[in-house]
């Protein structure tokens, strides 16, 4: 009986406290949805009695006004950041091109300066897809990494999103300082998702749950292709970016500030890299792959910005594995700088490829809160 009463009583407790909180949230969320629909309502009110008492009879356009420049760069200044960064984006991607080969599954990133009487396409990155067989051979470090999880459960599911905080602290970004910077991040970040989703279509790679029921991913499997990871290169980008970014602002004695940090920027973006290894949502050439289209990409960003040239970057899947076809993990150890005959290559060439005169404009603003 007396058992009874006290589950009862325990029961009646926990379910309260439950359902307290479940309330309390679902009102808090409720409550501010309807008080913010509610104070506008209040102030478009206020502002109509306002006008009404104070207006008077209208006697036309009476005030003196400088029209913006006609396409101009600095008339960015004028704009929210939203639409800024979409006029920078427009002006990024201008020329960007995809090829494609089916035999070997292949896909290059190409650019056409489509202002020039002569358009030419010139390759940016060259990407050719592991085989089926060594994606399999990589489920077993994908199923390895899985006793990380706990340890990296809170990083993983902080990095589900854009994962800002964690680069800035390790450079400082502030919201109230650095707001350029930010919107120059906020670009890469548009970039990387314009390419590296087109990627993904194009090879339309399978995910470590579909091979095995064990991998059983701590979080949800996205819905798109598997290499390359996205994750990989949009921390990659970063890191570049940044380190580019900090060495532009750098005075010229010295060691720049972007070299400085490039150590912790670069081991920040293999982190976040891996950590979708040990989610379970990603296998290590995913990433590998990814470090390289990153890397690739925010060169690309920082030449249309400063009007300099890039290498021509690539990865060959296939090479990604050991000298007896074992599987290879993913490490920054692994050079990017070969020209020929692994998995990473870089042309010993530059190319060209324009000046973006808007991406140029958020460029010079955000070095200008380094200096």
């Amino acid at each position: 009986m007396s058992g009874g009463a006290s589950g009862g009583a325990s029961g009646g407790a926990s379910g309260g406290a439950s359902g307290g909180a479940s309330g309390g949230a679902s009102g808090g969320a409720s409550g501010g949805a309807s008080g913010g629909a509610s104070n506008s309502v209040v102030y478009a009110d206020a502002l109509l009695l306002s006008r009404a008492a104070i207006v008077g009879p209208f006697i036309g356009a009476n005030l003196h006004v400088n029209e913006p420049a006609f396409d101009k760069p600095a008339n960015l200044a004028l704009w929210t950041d939203g639409p800024r960064v979409e006029a920078c984006f427009t002006d990024l991607v201008e020329g960007l091109l995809f090829k494609t080969r089916s035999g070997p599954k292949e896909a290059a990133l190409e650019f056409a300066n489509l202002q020039a009487s002569n358009i030419q396409r010139k390759p940016l990155v060259k990407l050719r897809a592991p085989t089926k067989s060594q994606f399999k051979k990589q489920l077993d470090l994908v199923a390895a990494y899985a006793d990380l999880r706990a340890d990296r459960a809170a990083e993983i599911v902080a990095q589900m999103g854009l994962p800002v905080a964690f680069w800035s602290s390790v450079v400082g970004l502030t919201s109230h300082r650095h707001k350029k910077t930010l919107q120059l991040l906020d670009l890469m970040f548009k970039l990387c998702v314009h390419v590296e989703m087109r990627f993904k279509h194009i090879f339309a790679s399978l995910r470590p749950v579909a091979m095995s029921p064990q991998i059983q991913p701590m979080i949800e499997t996205p819905g798109h292709g598997s290499w390359p990871s996205g994750h990989a290169t949009e921390a990659f980008a970063f890191a570049v970016l940044l380190e580019a970014l900090l060495n532009a602002a750098s005075p010229t004695s010295g060691t720049p500030n972007g070299t400085e940090s490039r150590e912790q920027l670069q081991r920040l973006a293999a982190r976040i890299a891996t950590n979708r290894v040990v989610a379970g949502v990603h296998f290590p050439v995913d990433s590998a792959c990814g470090r390289l289209l990153g890397t690739a990409l925010a060169e690309y960003l920082v030449a249309r910005a400063t009007g300099t040239k890039v290498h021509e970057r690539g990865f060959d899947g296939r090479l990604f594995e050991g000298p007896n076809g074992e599987p290879l993990d993913f490490s920054l150890h692994q050079s990017m700088d070969h020209t020929s005959g692994h998995a990473y290559t870089r042309s010993a060439s530059t190319t060209g490829v324009g000046n973006a005169p808007l991406v140029a404009w958020l460029w010079e603003e955000a070095l200008k809160e380094w200096q």
